[in-house]
Order: structure tokens, then sequence, then C-alpha cells
């Protein structure tokens, strides 16, 4: 799928997180990733996945072991895999206003039931940069279902990969650390722990 595609659709909705049901040709975003809602007019949403989960569409159905390779069940059980469905949770971080600014805030309104929602591009991703306000809402009001240190090594990673990687990566990466520095008391021991694990 081409990055002008949608992967999936909203399916629940708060001014906090989203819910995205993703499309089965689709890939799903990977922890930490950026997605982004785009709703009426120029109002853009951006979400950082902090949960991907897989699982039956019927709730009293679940799914069990069937001893098949993936190509063996292709060819023998195909119906099995439209019966699962994934899901992606993403905290709202950040929002383009109707003048084109970027906001690393809370928006206005959630998203509508059923807009469509895109990855972010590494450019998308370079525009949350610095000042990195976004982290404070991640260090202070985390998803209490996820690990937050788990996260931000996942977010900075991709800020490191969206800024050229090892070809220019690591001074957006100092950045960000310095903004999460503070953010974390001078906590070193955490913080280390945390930019160990990004590289």
């Amino acid at each position: 799928m081409s990055e002008r595609e949608p992967i999936g659709e909203v399916i629940e909705s708060s001014t906090r997180q989203f819910v995205v049901e993703v499309y089965e040709e689709a890939e799903s975003p990977a922890f930490g990733s950026w997605i982004r809602v785009e709703g009426d007019g120029d109002r853009t949403l951006f979400g950082l996945v902090s949960h991907v989960e897989t699982g039956s569409y019927d709730s009293n159905r679940e799914a069990v072991a069937l001893g098949l390779s993936p190509e063996e069940r292709a060819e023998e059980m195909p119906m099995v895999q439209e019966l699962l469905r994934t899901t992606v949770r993403a905290q709202v971080l950040a929002c383009r206003d109707r003048e084109g600014r970027i906001r690393q805030t809370l928006p206005p309104h959630p998203p509508d039931i059923h807009d469509f929602v895109h990855l972010c591009t590494d450019e998308h991703v370079r525009t949350l940069d610095a000042p990195f306000d976004f982290l404070r809402t991640l260090v202070e009001h985390p998803d209490p279902a996820v690990p937050v240190d788990d996260l931000l090594v996942a977010v900075l990673r991709r800020i490191y990969e969206a800024n050229g990687g090892e070809h220019g990566g690591r001074e957006a990466l100092v950045a960000a650390g310095r903004a999460l520095s503070r953010l974390l008391d001078d906590d070193h021991e955490r913080l280390q722990s945390i930019l160990r694990r990004v590289l």
C-alpha cells in the first residue's frame, strides 16, 4: 500500500485516544509509531500507537492453535484469516489546525468514527520534533495499560530514524533526550535505561 492509502478506520474515539481497525490487506503500524487522522477541512490529528492487538471478530469465539504453518493454513483454511482483526490504540498527542500550525496538545474535538487513518511519513515525524512537548504528556499522563518507558524507547527510536538514523538522527535524539531528562527530574539511571534501548 502507498503512504497515501489509509491503513484503517477509527472505530472508537475520544480527545485523548482513538482505536483503529486495520484493513485486512494493510500492515499494522508498529508500537511507538505515529499515525494521523485527516478530518474535515484541514484538521489533522496525530496519534502515537501505544497498543496493537489481533484477535477474533467474535468475542464469543476465541482463536485456537491449529498446528499448521502459515502456508498450510492459507491452503487448507483460508477463511481463518477472515475471522481475525487487528486493532491499534493511539494516544492523541498533537493536531494541525486550520491555519496549518502543529500544536503538541490535545485537539478541541476527537476524530470522527470511520475517519480514515494513515501512517505518518518521516516528514510528519520531523514536524513533531522540538520542542518535544508531547513527551510531557507521555511521561505525566501515560496510557495506564502500557509500560511508559518502553513507549518512550519506541518514540525516541522513531525520532532517530525519521531524522536520518546513522546519518543525522543523533542530533535529534540528543535534543529529545535533553527534553526527557528535564521531565524525568534528572533521574539519570532511568534516562540511561531508556537511551540504551534506543540504538
